[in-house]
């Protein structure tokens, strides 16, 4: 899944988390409402049973009140009184003045789920009749609802379409939101994309975006400006040094050879000599990744194998007159002899010598170089080390780093080795291989190349 599309699907997906975490806090925040409501508010706490207990007959057969009854009814501003089958009070407590002493069967049934008059009542069987306890007026909201079960459970499953509609609606909503800013915001992201890999960019200069498209056009032109001109003038430079420079190896060549010289001279010769093969060594290698960097250089790809050609270059040092503080070994696997990848094999020799002469360079009082080829399970892995004065974490993590070290300004950064790695770094890449760098102070330095294939 690409950046762009991953980006939109979580944003996605956010949002409906969003709605989902929105109606579970709404449910959360009702049953907090009720809850809060039923604790806080003033509900009756008078226990019919308790009440119908304490109506007892006493020795004359007649109703009376044991216990605290009144004072209950009192703290609670609740009254209570017992008819007789034929709708006599035959006990009352607190009963309100206003209140008829004698009703009809008709007017049991109105109060027995509602209101005696305004006052709110229950009722209860008892020994002697039916118990009726009135609280305040006000006190008690009773309502009473009858409905079919056919209509309550329609009414249910509409109320439950009503919700999934909503949710449904709020979700293509979304959808349709995320699809148009992704409309909008995509083109620019994929631009970034494009600017960030040094290609150019052309975004259309509409829409509700156009101010950002019209920048990000401006940016990537004044990049590719900036790019192609640097790509010239590294072009140029090499090309109009390499004749001067070509000139300088050769009368230093004649003056290192010549015996009529003084030693001494001709030592200077020799001096001259190697810096300005360092030099046009560096030049080469900085004309090689700018066109690699500008995609200028073609790759030639063949059938390479990797023992063969790491074999090449360790003996084209080895013959090349390295100084005996230097020592290279050698070292492949037998799987590994028969195997080969498609490769550019000049831009693959190049990488391999840069490595080996990073070595050199760097450890001017020698040491001990090892590169070693062997296949693995994705395909074949070169290592090339050295036990000499390694780099400091510092210095590793920049040559570990992406970035171009073309452009640095530090003087103190030796844009020799940095150069060098930058070199071989893109050779493994267009080869769509991987490069792993390990060093450490007066440890050694290590670089590991693993490319894909290994065909036998």
């Amino acid at each position: 899944m690409k950046p762009v599309e991953r980006f939109f699907r979580k944003y996605f997906l956010s949002m409906v988390g969003i709605i989902v975490l929105f109606l579970l806090l709404n449910v959360v925040l009702f049953f907090s409402v009720l809850i809060w409501a039923w604790q806080t508010s003033e509900t009756p706490e008078l226990s019919m049973s308790e009440i119908c207990d304490r109506i007892t007959l006493d020795g004359t057969g007649h109703l009376t009140a044991a216990g605290v009854l009144a004072e209950m009814l009192e703290e609670h501003h609740a009254w209570a009184m017992v008819l007789d089958d034929t709708g006599t009070v035959i006990f009352q407590s607190k009963l309100p003045e206003e209140l008829p002493r004698r009703y009809t069967a008709a007017d049991v049934a109105k109060f027995s789920r509602w209101y005696l008059g305004d006052y709110p009542v229950y009722v209860q069987e008892h020994p002697q009749g039916l118990l009726v306890v009135g609280g305040e007026k006000g006190s008690q909201a009773k309502y009473y609802f009858s409905v079919s079960e056919s209509y309550a459970r329609k009414l249910l499953v509409g109320l439950a379409a009503v919700f999934l509609t909503n949710i449904i609606v709020v979700v293509l909503l979304i959808w349709k939101n995320t699809r148009h800013v992704e409309k909008a915001v995509t083109p620019i992201l994929r631009g970034i994309e494009t600017v960030s890999s040094g290609q150019p960019v052309s975004l259309p200069e509409k829409g509700e975006l156009a101010e950002i498209n019209r920048q990000l056009n401006k940016a990537g032109a004044f990049i590719a400006k900036k790019d192609s001109a640097r790509a010239d003038w590294i072009s140029g430079v090499s090309h109009d040094v390499r004749t001067p420079l070509s000139v300088i190896l050769g009368f230093a060549g004649q003056l290192e050879d010549d015996q009529t010289l003084p030693i001494s001279a001709r030592e200077q010769a020799s001096y001259i000599r190697r810096q300005g093969e360092k030099l046009r060594s560096l030049i080469s290698d900085l004309n090689l990744t700018s066109r690699l960097e500008y995609s200028m250089q073609p790759l030639r790809m063949e059938k390479v194998y990797f023992v063969e050609l790491a074999r090449q270059v360790v003996c084209e040092f080895l013959d090349g007159g390295l100084d005996a503080q230097y020592q290279i070994v050698f070292d492949s696997s037998q799987e590994s002899e028969t195997v080969s990848i498609m490769g550019d094999e000049a831009l693959l020799k190049r990488a391999l010598y840069n490595l080996i002469q990073n070595s050199v360079i760097h450890n001017p009082k020698g040491c001990v170089i090892s590169v070693s080829v062997a296949r693995n399970e994705t395909g074949i892995t070169t290592m090339v080390s050295d036990d000499g004065i390694g780099v400091s974490a510092e210095k590793l993590e920049k040559l570990r780093a992406t970035a171009h070290h073309l452009e640095s300004t530090d003087e103190r950064l030796n844009l020799r080795h940095g150069l060098g790695v930058l070199l071989v770094r893109q050779i493994v890449e267009a080869h769509h291989g991987i490069m792993e760098i390990e060093s450490a102070p007066q440890k050694g330095y290590q670089t590991v190349l693993v490319f894909p294939g290994g065909e036998p």
